[in-house]
């Protein structure tokens, strides 16, 4: 059969291409009608521009397909990650830079490059990823930072149960911090709802210009 007679077959009978695995497909329809009323009722105190999520995802640096004229030999996919941490509010008007945490405390790509210049925030560590003690600095960070934006009125933060977003004993004056409940951030989430899938298409489009 030709690829063309498969691809009429498929919208006729409306089959789609799914994936059997990842967020959206652990999320618990029950959890997810339970958070929801919560979730409005919390965001109902808070105009959008004090409402933020932040949330971390991993792409690998290299780019695991690409166009080519001609076959090209088979190479070992990259295995070089990174995570990023991303925060925005509601109504888009405050994007914080991107919190990226690599593996190595000097990479060579910064080498002859001030980092303190550049739009984003770097950490690292062994397997790059976000840690406790890196996200209490972020916490921290941020909390001073939407003080001085929202001249010290409260904000809502976001955030999923990820066991290293750990509050502890810290004392945050201009934030709240409202946790998303297991199993429900694929459906519940903002950074999830699309924002981090543009990210890394943007991403890709640049590093292959």
């Amino acid at each position: 059969f030709s690829n063309r007679w498969l691809q009429k077959f498929k919208e006729r009978n409306s089959i789609r291409q799914v994936k059997l695995h990842g967020e959206a497909n652990s999320a618990d329809e029950n959890a997810i009608a339970e958070a929801l009323p919560l979730l409005q009722n919390k965001c109902a105190e808070y105009p959008p521009d004090r409402i933020y999520n932040m949330d971390e995802t991993g792409f690998f640096i290299e780019p695991d397909r690409t166009l080519a004229t001609k076959r090209l030999s088979g190479r070992k996919k990259s295995k070089e990650r990174l995570s990023v941490a991303l925060c925005a509010n509601a109504d888009g008007s405050h994007k914080l830079p991107p919190l990226i945490i690599g593996k190595y405390a000097n990479p060579r790509c910064f080498k002859n490059v001030n980092i303190g210049n550049l739009p984003m925030s770097y950490r690292n560590n062994a397997k790059a990823w976000m840690l406790a003690t890196i996200f209490q600095e972020w916490l921290q960070e941020f909390d001073y930072q939407v003080g001085i934006k929202h001249d010290k009125q409260r904000v809502l933060l976001l955030l999923d149960n990820c066991t290293s977003h750990k509050i502890n004993n810290l004392v945050l004056e201009n934030v709240e911090v409202y946790f998303l409940p297991p199993n429900t951030t694929s459906k519940l989430q903002p950074m999830d709802s699309g924002i981090i899938m543009s990210f890394k298409k943007h991403y890709r489009h640049h590093h292959i210009r």
